[in-house]
């Protein structure tokens, strides 16, 4: 195996560890992703959902779970939080920690926050707007910080990149 198991995952149930991790994705957008479980260090690609889950073939395993056709059940929150991993060259990812690295962002980005729901960044007159889908805007300031890590999702454009 490749990749080792995250030493945090020890003597905590699956559930407490995933609370622990960024949501990287909506469950249903699993199908046929690479996906790294960190807590066990198995890289498995889902490839039927059902409730509480995905069945997963392990295409990087160890031990008890080899290499192969072993039908294993992940969760929903296992599948949410896990890294994708691709062929060829690594896709950056990048996370906003706080309220101050969010308002830094700018405007148009997306991030996905730590309880699934999407935010998209705007400005007005009065400052900052996260408009998300079916919500009411908020204020940078009225961001609760539980939603924090984010992922940025998408490419970011800086005032460094814009200028080459």
């Amino acid at each position: 195996m490749s990749h080792t198991p995250d030493p945090r995952a020890d003597d905590v149930s699956t559930t407490d560890y995933c609370k622990l991790l960024p949501r990287q994705r909506y469950t249903h957008e699993a199908r046929g992703q690479i996906l790294l479980l960190p807590s066990s260090g198995l890289v498995v690609v889902p490839f039927t959902e059902h409730t509480g889950g995905w069945d997963v073939v392990v295409i990087d395993g160890h031990g008890s779970y080899p290499v192969g056709g072993h039908h294993l059940c992940v969760g929903d929150a296992e599948i949410e939080t896990a890294i994708e991993l691709a062929l060829g060259e690594p896709v950056p990812t990048r996370f906003v920690h706080n309220r101050v690295e969010a308002e830094a962002l700018p405007d148009g980005t997306a991030i996905l926050t730590r309880d699934g729901g999407s935010l998209r960044k705007s400005s007005d007159e009065a400052g900052t707007l996260w408009t998300g889908f079916l919500k009411a805007p908020v204020r940078t300031a009225d961001l609760h910080e539980a939603l924090f890590p984010a992922t940025v999702r998408g490419p970011v454009q800086t005032k460094e990149s814009s200028h080459v």
